[in-house]
């Protein structure tokens, strides 16, 4: 017999496990996560027992967050340690640098699960469009345009004849790293941990031997995760030991690349180009002379955005929610506060 403490509801969650605790759930609404009316439907039928608050990533109600055993989505993060309740933190987002901290937190056993695998597909298209862009000097003819110019350009080498290096093997890196095998370019990943190489890639490294390596790169693309390791990973000797004409995309975060040494090399004639998603401070401050480089392609923080995002970030949260309940060892993207990611 179950006896319910008054206030509380029952909810049967598995032919084992109940819950018996009126859990609150805050989902912190942004461009990569907003539940449909039907999907916190489905939250709500499936856990009878929670009570679900949506509020705008931006402008929160800080009383909510002290109240939540849950929150999806990412509160600033000088805040959380007023989420006193906060037992489990889902972001929105594959990159948690900003909340990859023990101590950000009031509890010592706060569950941080990220949004990777989410984004990965979108990015490497984005990745490919760089990379074709420049090598078919898209981006020239499509300025030509204002100037109503007929005039053609060869493409300095074939792409197949290429090598692209990539830095990062987690679901970004390998999603970039089949599609450009696809493109017949060679493919050498660096990864901190190293494992079997995949056929799709020609040469796995561990980071160390990236100054080994680094020469042979006709684009050199930035994919791991933002950690204390791998800040400005990228930098001014990395940059100029590259070969001259190379380029570099970055479409993780604007830490991993020494930008006034990027603009340096780009100046110099020592790069060909770049692509950036991500810059050090975003936005990008109007005065900084990247603006104003032919051979540089800036987007917004855009890279990630796709129609599906959202509801795949909903879904991971969803799955994520039945094991936190039953099973926690069975939580996916559990984030290594070691690690950093």
């Amino acid at each position: 017999m179950i006896v319910l403490a008054p206030g509380c509801a029952l909810a049967f969650v598995s032919r084992r496990h109940y819950v018996l605790h009126m859990m609150k759930i805050l989902f912190l609404t942004g461009s990569h996560l907003n539940p449909t009316s039907e999907e916190l439907a489905r939250v709500k039928e499936r856990y009878p027992n929670v009570q679900i608050a949506t509020m705008p990533m931006k402008d929160y109600d800080l009383e909510a967050l002290k109240e939540a055993e849950i929150i999806a989505g990412i509160p600033k993060p000088g805040d959380l340690r007023h989420a006193a309740k906060l037992k489990w933190l889902q972001t929105q987002s594959a990159g948690v640098e900003k909340v990859a901290r023990r101590e950000l937190f009031a509890n010592d056993d706060v569950i941080v699960t990220s949004a990777s695998g989410t984004y990965g597909r979108q990015i490497s298209d984005h990745v490919m469009g760089m990379v074709l862009g420049f090598n078919h000097n898209l981006f020239i003819y499509r300025d030509q345009m204002n100037e109503k110019r007929w005039q053609s350009y060869f493409p300095e080498t074939d792409l197949w004849n290429q090598t692209m290096i990539i830095i990062g093997f987690g679901d970004l890196g390998r999603n970039i790293a089949r599609k450009a095998n696809a493109f017949g370019i060679h493919t050498i990943v660096f990864r901190r941990t190293m494992s079997e190489k995949p056929e799709y890639v020609d040469e796995l490294y561990p980071i160390d031997l990236l100054d080994e390596h680094i020469h042979r790169a006709d684009y050199l693309v930035l994919a791991p995760a933002a950690t204390a390791e791998t800040l400005s990973i990228l930098n001014r000797g990395r940059l100029f030991a590259m070969k001259k004409g190379a380029y570099v995309i970055n479409v993780s975060r604007g830490t991993l690349l020494d930008e006034e040494a990027l603009i340096d090399a780009l100046k110099s004639g020592h790069l060909g180009g770049a692509g950036l998603d991500v810059t050090t401070v975003e936005p990008l401050d109007p005065s900084s002379e990247l603006w104003g480089m032919k051979n540089v392609l800036i987007t917004p923080h855009a890279s990630g955005l796709a129609p599906h995002s959202i509801h795949t970030v909903f879904e991971i949260f969803f799955e994520n929610l039945g094991h936190y309940l039953t099973d926690r060892s069975r939580m996916k993207n559990v984030v290594d506060f070691t690690r950093g990611y």
